[in-house]
């Protein structure tokens, strides 16, 4: 049994890096590992996830939006923060014990705390750094910068495809490798729609960098030459309100539904004919593959290496901001029966891979490289 602790900037939110900590805190539990989830700030509205392993959070408030009043208030959290970290490591007891950090500020956290302990607790500790983000990402904001700083000295570095881990390399890490991430479920069956209707999936954030905009202008565009379809938005966030009055009086505007976020996306998915991903950046975004594991055929932007990973050749991709090129790509998707069910079919092949215990199987792997 070894001891794992799992970290990301929280772990608490409905979102893509949180389901996978809490889907690989439970893997290592199930396999008889100590296995610990902490994040470094609450985060509100908590949603509530099942889970048999322990978890902890660093921080006593929620981290505050910035402003010059709220610097004392972040000095003093982050403070808190790092105090905290240095306990978890200094409760190692001399065993070799595991901390794997999925995203970059608690990468930097973690960082701080190593700093402030003792030689002997630093080498309780081996230290595997995650990063949900594609390199191009990375590279055009400023996380490349924070990520050469802080993962340098880890053990192993593990990025979401061979594309990226190759450019991480070229960039300056060492012992980089390809990880997945896991799906937190695998379907026995496949999506079938009942009747005639069909429905066209969005399920997501609804932020910019989603691109849920080009895809209601891609709607406007095909929704009149597809009577039978619906589009679905299943999803939250800052630019709904924006979204809908975009939509407006568009064409197909009234056979679109907008959907709270859900925590079942299986229940989306089961009735699903076609899944779209229209964003302008990724990393290896699990919905495309929850879609696929239901043999639902996927569109997607060709935004990310993670995308193009499971896309393959079997899915659409469609060229990145372009709404009429999304809207000519839907539009064959939505015309072509066989394209459907052939592409259904092949993607929930292709995505075994991708199942917990196949990717657990690569975890064991990289964690006895680490240890060596």
């Amino acid at each position: 049994m070894t001891r794992i602790v799992v970290c990301a900037n929280n772990i608490d939110e409905l979102g893509g890096a949180q389901r996978v900590v809490r889907v690989l805190a439970q893997g290592f539990h199930d396999r008889g590992h100590d296995v610990t989830a902490i994040g470094v700030t609450p985060f509100e509205p908590a949603h509530a996830f099942a889970g048999d392993y322990a978890t902890r959070v660093l921080m006593s408030e929620v981290w505050p939006k910035k402003s010059t009043q709220t610097e004392r208030v972040r000095a003093n959290l982050r403070k808190e923060a790092v105090a905290n970290m240095a306990e978890v490591l200094r409760s190692a007891g001399g065993e070799q014990s595991i901390i794997i950090t999925a995203q970059v500020w608690a990468m930097e956290i973690l960082a701080d705390a190593l700093a402030s302990v003792s030689p002997d607790v630093r080498a309780s500790w081996t230290v595997i750094g995650q990063y949900h983000g594609a390199y191009a990402a990375a590279a055009s904001g400023r996380d490349l910068d924070r990520i050469l700083r802080s993962y340098g000295p880890v053990s192993v570095f593990t990025a979401l495809t061979a594309e990226d881990g190759a450019a991480f390399t070229s960039a300056g890490l060492n012992n980089v490798v390809a990880m997945p991430n896991p799906l937190a479920f695998w379907p026995d069956g496949v999506a079938e729609p009942v009747g005639e209707d069909r429905s066209l999936v969005y399920l997501g954030r609804l932020s910019q960098e989603k691109g849920v905009d080009l895809l209601i202008d891609a709607w406007s565009l095909i929704a009149d030459s597809h009577p039978r379809w619906r589009l679905q938005i299943v999803g939250d966030g800052p630019e709904r309100h924006a979204l809908q009055m975009q939509a407006g009086d568009l064409a197909g505007s009234d056979r679109i539904d907008w959907q709270e976020v859900t925590a079942d996306p299986g229940a989306v998915l089961a009735d699903a004919s076609l899944l779209v991903l229209p964003s302008r950046t990724e990393g290896l975004p699990l919905v495309l593959a929850e879609a696929q594991a239901y043999g639902v055929p996927v569109i997607a932007t060709d935004c990310s290496s993670g995308v193009r990973e499971l896309v393959g050749d079997w899915g659409m991709l469609t060229p990145r901001g372009d709404s009429r090129a999304l809207a000519r790509s839907l539009d064959a998707a939505m015309s072509d029966v066989a394209w459907r069910a052939s592409s259904g079919a092949r993607g929930r092949q292709e995505m075994e891979r991708y199942r917990l215990e196949t990717v657990l199987d690569e975890w064991d792997v990289v964690i006895q490289r680490a240890l060596r």
